[in-house]
């Protein structure tokens, strides 16, 4: 049996010691978009902002027991937002789980809840919903329209739940929007156009009347659990 003075085992200790930080720190730079993963414990302002367009009813956004919550207010129709302060350049992989909240006689409202990847100059946007109709049936909606609401490509499946996840890929610059469904991913549509811009995401909750801007459409949806499977490059503004 070999003998190793204290010196020699020391010098083992320290050698191993930095050897597994040069470990550790290779793999949190493997992939440092996971670092931009959020669970919502709080809510970080250096990540996120919330904006306002298109609506003229105040609708509300905050974190609570670990859920990010968009909220409409009960008079008028309203869409909020909430974007990234950090944009993906490259190939992504991103999801969120949601939970849509509405009372069941809200029959005559439609709604839009989900995420959305859009151009920095906002021209170009890939919208991925679960969607509701004035009869209450929910189903995904996939769509790409541009800045004038132009639409580039559209289309639905059904049905949707109230509850699930919504995951957008994208790779070698096409978009994919896929749900799980009994544990497996599922394709909702897939992106026929490619672009490998530079993109951000929004958080969106949207409720409207259509030929009336008088009826009332109280509404929400938690988002939990956002995560960065991966991406080329992520950065922040």
């Amino acid at each position: 049996m070999r003998n190793y003075s204290s010196f020699t085992i020391g010098l083992i200790l320290i050698i191993s010691a930095q050897i597994l930080s040069f470990n550790v720190q290779a793999a949190s730079n493997q992939n440092p978009c996971s670092s931009y993963s959020d669970n919502f414990d709080s809510y970080n302002p250096e990540r996120w902002q919330d904006v306002l367009l298109y609506s003229t009813a105040q609708g509300a956004v905050r974190v609570d027991k670990g859920k990010l919550i968009l909220s409409t207010t009960d008079e008028k129709p309203t869409e909020i937002q909430l974007y990234s302060l950090f944009t993906f350049e490259g190939d992504f992989d991103i999801q969120a789980d949601y939970e849509a909240v509405y009372p069941a006689e809200m029959t005559s409202c439609r709604l839009n809840a989900g995420l959305v990847m859009q151009t920095l100059d906002d021209e170009t946007r890939y919208k991925c919903y679960v969607s509701k109709t004035p009869q209450n049936r929910l189903f995904f909606r996939g769509r790409h329209d541009l800045y004038d609401n132009e639409v580039q490509e559209t289309g639905k499946k059904r049905p949707a739940l109230p509850t699930g996840t919504i995951r957008i890929v994208r790779k070698e610059g096409l978009l994919s929007y896929l749900t799980l469904v009994d544990n497996k991913w599922v394709d909702v549509f897939s992106f026929k156009k490619p672009n490998r811009k530079k993109m951000r995401l929004r958080f969106k909750l949207q409720t409207f009347v259509e030929g009336s801007n008088n009826t009332t459409c109280p509404a929400m949806v938690k988002f939990d659990n956002f995560v960065v499977n991966g991406c080329d490059k992520i950065i922040p503004e």
